[in-house]
């Protein structure tokens, strides 16, 4: 349910966390830099929601059934590793080798966002049920 939830809510704070890397670096990294906020939003939820549906919901119970190490830092090499099977599928395909940095930064940026929401799903759920009910609704 909490991974379900996440998996909603994700991709609009990644949309807002491009945002804030508009404004900090003065770039437009965004799409459709002259599109309404909600076109641009859209854009971003239906392009990063089925990544995080079918390969965060997936990756995120194989990690928390490894748990070794710090979790934030399995999320961050899994999107890396997502990030590098996304650019290898492109060359593949045949599109040229730009913006090669982006997709180490964007993806695991998204694993990130994606654990620290699960984990602040999972403080919510514990203050509102109790430990015992939130790690049944799990």
């Amino acid at each position: 349910m909490k991974r379900i939830l996440t998996t909603v809510i994700a991709p609009c704070i990644l949309y807002f966390s491009f945002l804030a890397f508009d404004t900090i670096s003065g770039s437009s990294f965004t799409f459709f830099p002259e599109s309404p906020f909600f076109i641009k939003l859209l854009i971003v939820y239906l392009y990063s929601f089925p990544f995080f549906l079918f390969i965060g919901i997936p990756t995120s119970i194989i990690i928390d059934k490894i748990n070794k190490g710090v979790r934030w830092v399995n999320y961050a090499i899994a999107g890396g590793i997502v990030g590098l099977i996304m650019k290898i599928k492109n060359i593949i395909d045949g599109y040229p080798i730009l913006y090669d940095l982006d997709v180490f930064i964007i993806f695991p940026g998204a694993s990130i966002i994606f654990y620290l929401l699960l984990k602040s799903l999972e403080i919510i759920f514990t203050k509102a049920f109790g430990k015992h009910i939130s790690d049944i609704i799990h």
